[in-house]
C-alpha cells in the first residue's frame, strides 16, 4: 500500500510539472493600469507555488494598436521577455514569451511587466496561458479569466467560499501588485511595489474598513502582511522621486560620522539648514520640528486645532501638531501643554516616532532587551516600550557602550540619522 501511494504521489508530481496550469485553477491574468493613458502592468496570480521557467500568453484586444510595445522595468537581469503583435482592421493580436533562468514565480505571482498601448483599451474577458518547461517544450495551454483595473470587459473572478478578497489602488505613477486576489484569514499575502521611472514610493497601506494592517519589509520592493477576516485594499502613493541639488552646508564636512543621514535629510526635503549654509548640528532639535518633519511625510493632510494652549494659530508647527494629536502620534504633557518649544528628549523621540510607525500600520512589536545599559532605570515609564521598540529597529541606539541617556537632548544631526533609519528600515521608503 505504502509503494502504491508513493507511485501515486509521483505521478501526480509529474503531471503537476507538464500541465502547472491545471493545478492551479484560480489563475488569473491581472491587466493594472500603470497610471497614465495605456500603459498596462501584466501579472498572472494565483499561480501556485510552482517552479515556473517560461510563460507564453495570448491575449486578443478589441481594436488596433500597431504600436504597441512591451518592456519589464526592474525585472532581474536573468529574465528576459518579447511580445510578438500582430494587427487586423478591428483586432490585436499580442504573444508575449517570458522566460527566466532563476524562475519567474514569486509567491504565486509571475510579473510579466508593461504593455504600451498608446490609449485606452478594453479589457478582454479571457487569454490564452501555456506553461513552458526548462527545455521550452509546451504543456497543455489553458483559457485563464482575465481581471482589469480598466473599465469594460474583464471577468473578475469570485471570491472562494472562507477567502477575502483583495483590492490594488495606487495614485498613478506607479504599480501595486499582490501575490493573490483572495486569501484565507492567516495567510501572509505578499505586495510588490513598481514606480515608474522617475518616482518613488511616498506611502504603501494594506486596510480594511475600519483599520490599517501591519506591513512588513521582505526586501526588494515587497512587503507581507498577514490577511484579516475582511475584505483588504493595498493602495501606494507615488511621487516623483527627489532631484538632486548641491549639498550647501559648510559645517558638515565630508566623512563625519552623521553627513549622509545630513544628505538624505536635506535632499528629502525633512530637514533645512538654519541659514542657507550652516545647518548647526550640535542644535538641539525642538518637538515642534519633529511633529513637522512626521506631518511632511504623511503628505500635509488636513488638520485642525490641537487644543493645547501654547500652540498659537499661525505658527510653521500648528498644523503638524493638530495632525499629529488627533491621529494619537503625541499627547503632550498632559497639562493642555505640548512644548512645541522645547528641546526633543531621546525617550521621547522614540515615542513620536513609534506613533507615526502605527498610524501607517508598521510593525511596532520588537523589542530590545535593554538591561546592559546601566541608566535603562531612567527611562519614564511612558517611554519604555518606544525605547526598546526604537532600539530593536536601529533607530535609538546607546550614547556610549553602557549608556542610553533616554533623557538627553536629540541634537539636530542625532535627528538626521535617526529620520534616515526610520524612513529607510520603518517606513521602507527609498
Amino acid at each position: 500500500m505504502r509503494r502504491l501511494s508513493q507511485s501515486l504521489l509521483a505521478l501526480f508530481l509529474v503531471l503537476a510539472w507538464i500541465c502547472p496550469v491545471s493545478a492551479a485553477g484560480s489563475t488569473v491574468l491581472l491587466m493594472q493600469e500603470n497610471g497614465s493613458a495605456g500603459e498596462v502592468w501584466l501579472s498572472l496570480q494565483n499561480m501556485g507555488n510552482q517552479q515556473i521557467s517560461s510563460v507564453q500568453l495570448e491575449l486578443t484586444l478589441s481594436g488596433s494598436y500597431p504600436r504597441a510595445s512591451f518592456a519589464m522595468p526592474g525585472a532581474p537581469a536573468d529574465q528576459y521577455g518579447f511580445c510578438r503583435v500582430e494587427t487586423s482592421r478591428n483586432e490585436t493580436y499580442l504573444t508575449f514569451y517570458v522566460d527566466s533562468v532563476q524562475g519567474l514565480d514569486r509567491n504565486g505571482t509571475v510579473s510579466l511587466g508593461t504593455l504600451s498601448l498608446g490609449k485606452g483599451y478594453t479589457a478582454p474577458a479571457s487569454a490564452r496561458l501555456t506553461v513552458l518547461d526548462r527545455d521550452l517544450e509546451p504543456g497543455r495551454s489553458t483559457t485563464i479569466p482575465v481581471r482589469s483595473t480598466a473599465g469594460g470587459g474583464s471577468s473578475i473572478p469570485e471570491v472562494p467560499e472562507g477567502y477575502y478578497a483583495i483590492r490594488t489602488a495606487s495614485t498613478g505613477r506607479g504599480t501595486v501588485i499582490v501575490s493573490r486576489s483572495s486569501a484565507e484569514r492567516g495567510e501572509t499575502v505578499t505586495v510588490t511595489v513598481r514606480p515608474d521611472s522617475g518616482y518613488e514610493l511616498l506611502e504603501l497601506t494594506a486596510s480594511t474598513g475600519s483599520r490599517r494592517l501591519q506591513l512588513t519589509g521582505a526586501g526588494g520592493g515587497s512587503f507581507t502582511f498577514v490577511m484579516p477576516a475582511e475584505d483588504v485594499e493595498v493602495r501606494g502613493v507615488f511621487s516623483a522621486a527627489a532631484q538632486s541639488k548641491p549639498f550647501p552646508f559648510t559645517d558638515v564636512p565630508g566623512g563625519i560620522w552623521f553627513r549622509e543621514a545630513v544628505e538624505y535629510a536635506y535632499e528629502k526635503g525633512l530637514m533645512s539648514g538654519v541659514t542657507d549654509t550652516s545647518f548647526s548640528p550640535d542644535l538641539p532639535t525642538s518637538r515642534g520640528m519633529i511633529v513637522t518633519i512626521l506631518y511632511r511625510l504623511a503628505g500635509s493632510p488636513a488638520a485642525g486645532t490641537s487644543g493645547f494652549t501654547d500652540v498659537a494659530a499661525g505658527q510653521y508647527y500648528a498644523k503638524a501638531v493638530a495632525w499629529a494629536s488627533a491621529n494619537g502620534v503625541v499627547n503632550g504633557y498632559g497639562d493642555g501643554r505640548f512644548g512645541p518649544d522645547n528641546p526633543i528628549t531621546r525617550e521621547q523621540m522614540a515615542v513620536i516616532l513609534r506613533g507615526y510607525a502605527q498610524l501607517q500600520g508598521r510593525d511596532v512589536t520588537a523589542r530590545a532587551d535593554l538591561s546592559g545599559y546601566r541608566d535603562a532605570g531612567q527611562i519614564s515609564a511612558y517611554a519604555r516600550d518606544a525605547v526598546a521598540w526604537a532600539s530593536a529597529r536601529g533607530l535609538i541606539n546607546g550614547t556610549t557602550t553602557t549608556t542610553l541617556t533616554p533623557g538627553g537632548t536629540a541634537t539636530r544631526a542625532q535627528a538626521a540619522v535617526i529620520l534616515k533609519g526610520f524612513c529607510e528600515n520603518v517606513l521602507y521608503l527609498s
